[in-house]
């Protein structure tokens, strides 16, 4: 049976490339005469190639009986190729209509943030330091936290938690699908309730600041939802390449940012290597067969060694890919780092989910205060784990 979805990996890749190529070329210099004509003709050619493999594939024709239709995939991966190059050189030229100014909705979105800063700033902590570390992992606003807690963070290898990044706004995205799944299973809901979670995480994107990590994040989940609207399969993978290639036609110069590289390359990891490293471990059933764990397998038929495992092999499988990126910018490597995530993602997760309510309820007059204090502790135990294992 054929595989629903086209496989896009080699046509991201070339792509990919090419844009890097081409950012290399517009960053050296040459004059602008010369670059915007190795754009032309980089553009040309992708539209070349890739009119070249229609017509191979076109039936009938005297063209289609001397070239073969074999070759449509290799021009195709030629027109991606210049067309990623030439990327560059016309997001240049064309700055001012790709990236506009600030709209009505960039406006309201920088007044929603500078209150929410306001609200979580004025709940009653015990501790100062817990405030500005829910700022840093809801607003990803960091100027607040001491100097001791930013570099135990960065030494333990946890630095990830404070920069906002896939992980934040994933855990927003469950929390929205599980409010707006009153809405109902309808076909009308679903379309309902995917526009308003697609609305809702793009408002709060712009409120953070639209940053590379989280911006591949609602690339993410515009993908995903318009697979489900469309009834289309959800392939992880495609939705990967896709996310890619349309960050880097709308922007090539994140190509150069830190935060792109390495979620990308931990998003890589999880997709490539987790799904083999997890299947490492099995339960055994009574009967002494092993039971299977699907997508959508209830996580609490696992057991306390089954989690702890999945947990583990989603951090090794993340760090592999990465490492290579934060040794060359860095020069280091958190060598604590399976520990550090093991306790810093499970506590992060949680502060996440409380602090959220905690902000809610108090932004209402209505928050209880055993809900503020199991926040404060939970981060100070989580603030205080990270300062052991950094002294490790």
């Amino acid at each position: 049976m054929e595989r629903e979805g086209k496989e896009i990996s080699d046509f991201a890749a070339l792509f990919t490339v090419g844009a890097a190529a081409g950012l290399y070329f517009t960053d050296m210099d040459i004059p602008m005469g010369c670059l915007y004509m190795s754009a032309s003709a980089s553009f040309t050619l992708s539209v070349a190639f890739a009119a070249l493999a229609a017509m191979t594939v076109l039936p009938g024709g005297s063209f289609r009986r001397q070239v073969p239709a074999s070759c449509a995939p290799y021009a195709l991966l030629a027109a991606f190729f210049f067309c990623g190059f030439s990327s560059p050189a016309i997001a240049g030229i064309c700055e001012g209509f790709i990236h506009p100014g600030p709209g009505p909705v960039r406006r309201a979105a920088d007044i929603s943030a500078e209150n929410l800063e306001e609200m979580i700033r004025s709940i009653p902590f015990a501790h100062s330091e817990s405030n500005a570390m829910v700022l840093a992992l809801i607003t990803g606003d960091k100027s607040g936290l001491p100097r001791s807690i930013n570099e135990s963070f960065r030494i333990s290898g946890a630095s990830h938690l404070l920069a906002l990044s896939g992980m934040h706004l994933g855990l927003i995205y469950v929390i929205l699908g599980k409010v707006f799944s009153v809405l109902g299973n309808s076909p009308a809901a679903v379309r309902t309730r995917s526009a308003l979670v697609t609305a809702v995480s793009g408002f709060y994107t712009l409120m953070t600041g639209a940053g590379a990590s989280i911006a591949r994040a609602f690339l993410f989940i515009i993908l995903n939802e318009a697979a489900r609207c469309t009834g289309r399969k959800r392939i992880p993978t495609n939705i990967f390449c896709a996310a890619l290639m349309i960050q880097v036609l709308w922007s090539p110069e994140v190509l150069k940012s830190i935060g792109f590289q390495l979620s990308y390359l931990a998003m890589a990891g999880i997709y490539l290597l987790y799904p083999v490293m997890k299947g490492w471990y099995r339960e055994h059933l009574e009967d002494g067969s092993e039971e299977e764990y699907g997508e959508k397998t209830d996580r609490r038929m696992k057991s306390p060694m089954k989690k702890l495992w999945d947990t583990a092999a989603m951090s090794i499988s993340c760090q592999i890919f990465t490492a290579p990126a934060v040794w060359y910018h860095f020069g280091t490597f958190p060598v604590y780092f399976l520990i550090t995530n093991l306790i810093a993602i499970p506590l992060s997760s949680a502060i996440i989910y409380i602090s959220i309510l905690v902000t809610g309820l108090h932004a209402l007059g209505i928050c209880p205060g055993f809900l503020i204090r199991a926040d404060d502790m939970m981060i100070q135990a989580m603030c205080s784990s990270l300062e052991i294992i950094s002294g490790l």
